[in-house]
């Protein structure tokens, strides 16, 4: 039998808050096939789903040649986040909830925040024992594997801007000389992905990947964290593979965002 947790997150009402939480930051809102392609849904179920939605009052739609669904009045009577505040933790829960439970680790997203990288916001598994990154801890450049996805994929003048406050060691891992950080930044354009082997924090790994937006900078990676053994050692390969679907995702949700501001 399955767990009651497990049976409520394929639930219909389960399905209905994906699509409230995935419509809710973007002010124009979304046509159905972009639900289609954010939710990774048949075109048959998200039209099940809209029908009812907008026959409760929950969305409302635009009656135009290409049709969009937004939040409606009901709704947003109910809820705290509007369409301008808060939004990326909102449209980031569901894939972030995923990447969680695929890989049993906290899974979480990082910014570059002018000279700082900073997270913004996590999930954590529903495990006895998990690790939680706080929303708006700056991660240091050179032991955080989510900074390191970012910052490889900066120009050189934004590159140097941060490196003038110098390298500071947390383990005895950490990389603290300027030639072997640019090197492991190297191997994260490389390979596409950043590690944190015990650097940060002792006894903890990390991988992340940049997320990528078409024609933007990268300014955001998301990643998971955890026990190092768990992370890099045990089934690293379907973590990376998870991590790496999840940046995709997160990519066109973004992508979508920025073409409604």
């Amino acid at each position: 039998m399955k767990k009651t947790s497990e049976m409520s997150k394929d639930s219909p009402l389960e399905r209905y808050m994906t699509v409230l939480e995935t419509i809710a930051p973007f002010a124009d809102g979304l046509t159905a096939a972009e639900l289609e392609a954010a939710l990774d849904l048949p075109k048959t179920t998200v039209n099940r789903l809209l029908n009812v939605l907008v026959g409760s009052g929950m969305v409302s739609s635009q009656n135009t040649r290409n049709r969009t669904f937004s939040l409606g009045n009901r709704v947003l009577k109910l809820i705290q986040a509007s369409p301008d505040s808060g939004w990326l933790p909102l449209l980031a829960e569901r894939p972030l909830q995923e990447l969680a439970d695929k890989t049993a680790q906290s899974a979480f997203i990082s910014r570059l925040d002018g000279k700082d990288i900073r997270s913004v916001t996590c999930v954590a598994p529903d495990t006895p024992v998990r690790t939680y990154v706080m929303p708006g801890m700056a991660m240091p450049i050179n032991a955080a594997a989510s900074a390191k996805a970012i910052l490889a994929f900066q120009q050189a003048g934004q590159l140097e801007g941060m490196l003038a406050a110098g390298l500071e060691r947390f383990t005895e891992n950490t990389i603290t000389t300027r030639d072997r950080f640019l090197a492991e930044l190297a191997a994260t354009r490389e390979q596409g992905y950043a590690l944190d082997r015990a650097e940060h924090v002792p006894g903890l790994g990390s991988i992340a990947y940049p997320i990528r937006v078409p024609g933007a900078e990268v300014i955001y990676s998301v990643g998971v964290t955890g026990p190092i053994g768990q992370v890099l050692e045990q089934g690293f390969d379907s973590h990376s593979a998870a991590i790496r679907h999840t940046a995709a995702q997160l990519g066109k949700l973004l992508e979508m965002r920025a073409s409604r501001t």
